[in-house]
């Protein structure tokens, strides 16, 4: 007799837990589904692009340049955490540091339980799998004995035993496969998550101080009134500029 191909060993090692197998199998593929979103989810450059990052970073020579309205517009136009966390620190609606530092703390907890969505399907994944490895052992011993106590003990043949109860515990080999992957998974979303709380709380932190150090609010109205002042200023001169180029006109065309 051939020896089976390893895509039939695989399918027989599938097909041998039985119903167990499949519902460890069903854990196996929502464990990755999960991975793949939360890998996405977590990238860097979702969470803190390096476009805001950069302007972050520099936020202090861009509020003393007087740009914090073009800053404010850009973290508005981001959906990221750092935009959505960014924009609440910059918000000209809260009058003291204390009162916008409440509301950023608050807007970093709820991104941050955005971020950690499908981290507790994980944990399940965790905990069941083995468990429905070894239901499915224990329900394949059960088979295996309770056809040995028919026979009334009589075995010819005991290798037919160990076979069955080497078919029995290929449940909880997969358990434990999927739990230690799902695992090393897991741990490494949590770290991810920990170096991204304690990134923007950094970032968070940082714009706060440079935004009310440099009046807070206020900064806006300053930054409208200096528009102001340039817009009249740049009307004058055309305004001068006009005339001075009409009279010019009116000379070359009327010389002495």
């Amino acid at each position: 007799m051939p020896e089976p191909t390893a895509n039939e060993q695989v399918w027989n090692f599938l097909i041998s837990g039985g119903v167990f197998m499949a519902f460890i199998a069903a854990c196996s593929f929502l464990g990755i589904a999960v991975s793949i979103h939360r890998a996405l989810t977590l990238k860097w450059s979702s969470v803190i692009p390096a476009d805001l990052h950069t302007m972050l970073h520099r936020c202090d020579e861009i509020f003393e340049n007087g740009q914090a309205s073009r800053l404010l517009e850009t973290l508005r136009a981001s959906e990221s955490p750092i935009g959505r966390i960014g924009r609440v620190a910059l918000s000209p609606d809260f009058e003291t540091r204390d009162s916008a530092a409440e509301a950023v703390e608050a807007t970093a907890k709820e991104q941050m339980v955005n971020l950690e969505k499908g981290m507790g399907v994980l944990e399940v994944v965790i905990t069941i799998a083995p468990l429905l490895g070894l239901l499915g052992t224990v329900s394949g011993l059960v088979s295996v004995f309770a056809t040995l106590g028919a026979s009334g003990g009589d075995v010819t043949d005991p290798s037919q035993i160990a076979a069955g109860i080497s078919v029995a515990l290929n449940t909880t080999i997969a358990g434990l496969v999927v739990a230690v992957i799902t695992v090393i998974l897991h741990s490494f979303f949590i770290r991810r998550l920990e170096r991204a709380a304690a990134r923007i709380e950094v970032i968070a932190g940082h714009l706060l101080t440079e935004f009310y150090k440099y009046g807070g609010p206020a900064i806006y109205d300053v930054e409208a009134a200096s528009a102001e002042v340039a817009l009249s200023t740049a009307d004058e001169t055309l305004v001068a500029a006009t005339e001075q180029t009409g009279r010019e006109v009116e000379e070359s065309d009327y010389p002495p």
